[in-house]
């Protein structure tokens, strides 16, 4: 777990170099080999890899002439655009930790960063940090989500049609664009991939291994058959998992990493699993997921000694409900151990309909209130870091309000979504499991039904 003054001395060596400077553009990528699209911190969007870019240099998978240029404006000492999150988190009021600051603090990052301060800005440089994704297959339909990370969600839009919203999150458009490889076409972003491995695995400190659910992803599957052959002493193995499929899949992957470990053919591991609530709401939110069949692929792999991390992506169903999590959080460390459990707490900035930023403010402020009164009250319990990151959530959303059209929006577009999910899918009902925002619904469909008349 993080310490907050190492965090801040970082920060202090990251404005050396230039008030918007982050190692993230240099050492950290997330690759979506299945669409060929890249970016190196998820607050930017994903932007597109050319194809004549990868057959010149394989390694422009990582090193894009758009990511260039976006390292060229950091080391000038601008502040790309596109990554407006953590500007907009550092000059809030008060003292804030930005994820430049925290990832740029990692172990595979800090001790580099006067190296990479140091590098022309257009010298192509391998990640330490690599997420990769070889498909979309998906056994979970989380709302938020969509069907370039999710088959379920791409099944369930072509068989019931697009939402009515106007943000299109969950449309398959992309399908006829030429930007969507299945695992059975021929792929030149993978084949790209594996000509640059042999180069890239040997500057690796991570390698990250997300989906969709990788764990129905053959390609995600093929490294440890590497590994096995061609050891990486040197590299930490993680995956992304929902943990929804079945225990002997992922009693495999454990036994499986267990046995790199036990023959130092990796130096560790560690299991990245997201969920946002406990019981009802979370299953709500993550249509698919059962909470006792996760907790039993949760719990093994901290009794066989794995550390583990739960992404809680904070949502607008989190802000009422966000207690019950932290006290079944609190629960597990007591029995487990504080530190065998790491969680984070990343704010949602689209789509619009699950953004809290939506939510009445009286509203907001009680829950959020509650929120980070129940973390004071059980401080043994959490790390300051932890304390931190839900303080940011809370000061975002009332320091740097978003445009009144985009609410209006918001808000029409939850009436719209929400209902229609609800007839779509068996035994879903919002306000059964969500009492707490009748009375925000009920405005929401006042707003659906005037819009735009």
């Amino acid at each position: 777990m993080q310490n907050l003054e190492h965090i801040k001395k970082t920060k202090d060596k990251l404005n050396k170099v230039g008030c918007g400077f982050c190692t993230m553009k240099w050492l950290h990528q997330t690759l979506y080999l299945h669409t060929g699209d890249n970016h190196s911190c998820y607050h930017p969007r994903p932007h597109h890899i050319p194809l004549d870019e990868i057959a010149r240099d394989p390694s422009a998978l990582h090193n894009t002439k758009w990511k260039k240029q976006q390292r060229k404006t950091m080391l000038e000492g601008g502040r790309p655009d596109e990554c407006y999150y953590c500007w907009n988190i550092e000059d809030l009021e008060g003292e804030h930790i930005s994820d430049r600051m925290i990832h740029s603090s990692s172990d595979f990052s800090e001790p580099l960063i006067e190296e990479v301060a140091n590098m022309p800005w257009d010298q192509n440089i391998n990640p330490r940090y690599l997420e990769v994704s070889f498909g979309n297959g998906c056994n979970y339909r989380c709302g938020y989500c969509s069907p370039q990370a999710s088959t379920l969600w791409m099944d369930e839009i072509k068989k019931h049609g697009n939402y009515d919203l106007t943000y299109n999150q969950y449309g398959i458009e992309f399908l006829d664009q030429g930007r969507y490889y299945g695992p059975k076409d021929n792929n030149p972003y993978i084949e790209a991939f594996w000509k640059w491995w042999p180069d890239l695995r040997k500057d690796l400190h991570t390698l990250r291994i997300t989906g969709g659910e990788p764990l129905m992803n053959p390609g995600a599957l093929q490294f440890f058959d590497l590994l096995e052959e061609k050891p990486a002493p040197q590299l930490e193995i993680s995956i992304n998992s929902n943990l929804g499929v079945t225990t002997q899949k992922i009693d495999k992957m454990y036994n499986r990493v267990q046995s790199l470990l036990d023959q130092n053919k990796i130096r560790k591991f560690s299991l990245f699993t997201s969920i946002e609530g406990w019981g009802s709401q979370a299953e709500y939110m993550r249509t698919g997921l059962q909470c006792d069949h996760w907790e039993r692929n949760f719990v093994e792999a901290i009794e066989r000694g794995f550390k583990v991390n739960i992404m809680c992506t904070f949502n607008i169903l989190c802000v009422a409900t966000f207690t019950n999590f932290l006290k079944r959080v609190i629960h597990w460390r007591k029995k487990y151990g504080k530190e065998s459990l790491g969680f984070d707490t990343p704010y949602l900035k689209e789509p619009p309909h699950w953004m809290i930023n939506i939510l009445p403010q009286d509203f907001l402020e009680k829950h959020m209130e509650e929120n980070l009164q129940f973390i004071i009250d059980n401080k043994e319990w959490f790390t300051d870091v932890e304390y931190e990151k839900m303080k940011r959530v809370r000061d975002y959303a009332f320091q740097n309000p978003i445009n009144t059209n985009i609410i209006t929006q918001g808000r029409r577009d939850f009436y719209s979504f929400f209902s229609e999910n609800d007839k779509r899918t068996v035994g879903l009902n919002l306000l059964e499991v969500f009492p707490e925002y009748k009375n925000f619904y009920i405005e929401c469909e006042k707003v659906y039904k005037s819009y735009d008349k």
